[in-house]
């Protein structure tokens, strides 16, 4: 029987598909995770020193953490993303970062700017309405992704407050 190429460009096309969504929900699953860990190690008191003012003025923090947390589920092309928010007449208000993986938005502290506590999508219309959007560190978070020295470098800075965690997972 002839090998149909249309059909097993549709079958390939599917499996694509169902990858994609599959780490979505991966993804999706891993923020919501490391946001209720990050809540119960704040209201344990745990030894973080940004943590009692946590999401207020903390998106570093949790995007760094984010990028840590996704890199062990398996996402690929990570990278964390700077934007400016305005206020209501258009004056700059803040900064913030948050986590790229591929085409999705990653945030789990937009929550100080009135929006949800974790956001995974692939167009956020408040990511999208931020000023002089970047990338954090343009010379460590490309476009392929960090790299494996920034994940570890990371995890070197990150040691304590990841200790710090992990009893409240």
């Amino acid at each position: 029987m002839p090998c149909d190429s249309a059909n097993q460009f549709r079958q390939y096309q599917f499996l694509s598909e169902l990858l994609n969504e599959t780490m979505s929900i991966q993804i999706l699953e891993t923020a919501r995770n490391l946001r209720a860990t990050i809540e119960r190690a704040k209201s344990g008191n745990a030894s973080v020193k940004w943590l009692p003012r946590f999401p207020e003025n903390c998106c570093n923090f949790a995007a760094n953490l984010l990028l840590l947390e996704l890199s062990e589920a398996g996402a690929e092309r990570l990278r964390r993303m700077l934007g400016t928010v305005h206020d209501d007449r258009g004056d700059d208000l803040a900064t913030h970062v948050w986590v790229q993986a591929g085409d999705l938005v990653v945030d789990i502290a937009a929550d100080q700017f009135e929006q949800p506590k974790v956001i995974v999508e692939h167009r956020s219309s408040w990511h999208d309405s931020l000023h002089n959007v970047k990338p954090f560190l343009p010379r460590r978070d490309l476009v392929e992704g960090v790299s494996e020295a920034e994940i570890s470098r990371l995890r070197g800075v990150y040691e304590d407050v990841l200790r710090e965690l992990a009893p409240f997972r």
